[in-house]
C-alpha cells in the first residue's frame, strides 16, 4: 500500500525557467518581467553571482525593435563604448532595474 506524501515531505521544486522574453510592448509589465529575472536568479546562483552577469543575461532575454536603443544606449554606457562615458554604476542591478522600469513602466503599472 503506498502512502501519499505530506506536503512537508513533498521535494520543492528548486529551479525556475529562464524568464520570458521582454519586448517592451504595451502589453508586458516591466516590473513582472523583473520579477521572473530574480526568481531565476534566486535559483540559479551561477546565473546571478554577481551584478554585471545579471545585467548581461536580462539584455539577452529582451527582444524587438521597442527595447533595442534601450540596450544599446545601456550597453555603451556600461562599458564607455561609442562616444560615452562609463558609468559604474551602470553595472550594478539596481541601475540596471531603475533604468528599464524608468523607460518601459506602464501607466498602469505606476
Amino acid at each position: 500500500m503506498m502512502q501519499s506524501l505530506s506536503t512537508s515531505q513533498r521535494p520543492i521544486k528548486n529551479t525556475a525557467e529562464p524568464p520570458y522574453f521582454f519586448q517592451g510592448e504595451d502589453n508586458q509589465e516591466v516590473r513582472n518581467w523583473l520579477t521572473a529575472c530574480e526568481d531565476y536568479f534566486d535559483r540559479h546562483p551561477i546565473q546571478g553571482e554577481n551584478h554585471s552577469h545579471r545585467i548581461v543575461f536580462a539584455l539577452g532575454k529582451t527582444k524587438g525593435n521597442k527595447v533595442e536603443p534601450f540596450l544599446e544606449k545601456y550597453r555603451k554606457v556600461m562599458g564607455g563604448l561609442g562616444g560615452y562615458t562609463q558609468d559604474p554604476s551602470y553595472l550594478m542591478w539596481e541601475r540596471f532595474r531603475q533604468e528599464i522600469i524608468k523607460r518601459y513602466i506602464s501607466i498602469e503599472e505606476e
